[in-house]
């Protein structure tokens, strides 16, 4: 987490704990209260759109928990998924080192057009590599392995307005994406998100959170707002390695951030809260 931010500091439904500076009580009260109502722009500015500091390296497989589940999203095929099955439909095998999956979240309008930044560079490194030609002048795909990659957009619509203008949202959604995209485009519609928020830390709903799953859909990356160059690249060459490391190099690899934690390593757990200090 940011160390400017709030997010390190947020328990569990949206709660923050509070000490009376004369007698020391401690009680928790809510988010809003504490940091009054607008404290998700505040943390935007504080922390450059970024609640969630991208990690250096890749997350140890042995650390690492599987995407939280998510079901009865919309895809703008009007086809009903659930999450993580989606991420791992085509991994018959169970191969951890089968795909990666970068997985781009957005709830408002300006989180949606941070991600980009995070998905052209990654699309055109992996997905849709230039071609080049050999020595022999022959013309060849830069990456044999671009099938092994994957983005799989998600934005999550709260609140019964949204659900009432549900078909609305998704007859704009089409138009404004490629039709190659509509079978990863999910939308969703719903306000039983706290659980999801709170595991994977995206409290903050003004911005865009992007992270990569490995094969068999544990998060093994996390990052938020928009891409630097740095992290862009930094971000693909964890999914090069994601797909083409030995399983047994990942368990030796640690969790770093460019600014020194003050929370623990990100590992999402399924039904399980993080610890925040």
């Amino acid at each position: 987490m940011h160390p400017d931010g709030h997010g390190q500091h947020i328990l569990p439904g949206n709660y923050v704990t509070k000490i009376h500076p004369k007698t020391g009580a401690v009680k928790r009260v809510m988010l809003e209260f504490a940091y009054g109502h607008f404290w998700a722009f505040k943390e935007l500015s504080l922390t450059n759109n970024k609640p969630i500091l991208s990690n250096e390296v890749v997350i140890p497989a042995n650390q690492a928990e599987v995407f939280p589940t998510i079901t009865g999203l919309i895809n703008l095929h009007d086809e009903v998924v659930d999450i993580p099955h989606f991420f791992t439909r085509c991994n018959r095998t169970a191969d951890e080192l089968a795909q990666c999956t970068l997985v781009a979240i957005s709830s408002k309008e300006f989180g949606a057009q941070l991600l980009p930044s995070w998905i052209d560079p990654f699309e055109k490194a992996l997905i849709h590599p230039p071609s080049r030609h050999d020595v022999r002048g022959s013309v060849y795909s830069g990456s044999d392995n671009n099938n092994r990659y994957e983005v799989v957009r998600i934005t999550i619509n709260e609140g019964r307005i949204a659900k009432l203008l549900s078909r609305f949202i998704i007859s704009g959604t089409k138009k404004n994406t490629p039709p190659s995209d509509h079978h990863t485009t999910l939308l969703y519609y719903g306000d039983d998100t706290e659980n999801i928020r709170d595991i994977l830390r995206m409290h903050n709903i003004y911005t865009s959170y992007v992270f990569l799953l490995d094969g068999i859909g544990r998060v093994r990356w996390a990052g938020s707002g928009a891409g630097s160059e740095s992290e862009v690249q930094n971000m693909i060459s964890i999914a090069r390695n994601l797909v083409h490391q030995k399983s047994s190099s990942s368990s030796n690899t640690t969790l770093s951030h460019r600014t020194k934690p003050t929370t623990a390593t990100f590992t999402p757990r399924v039904g399980k809260k993080l610890p925040r200090d």
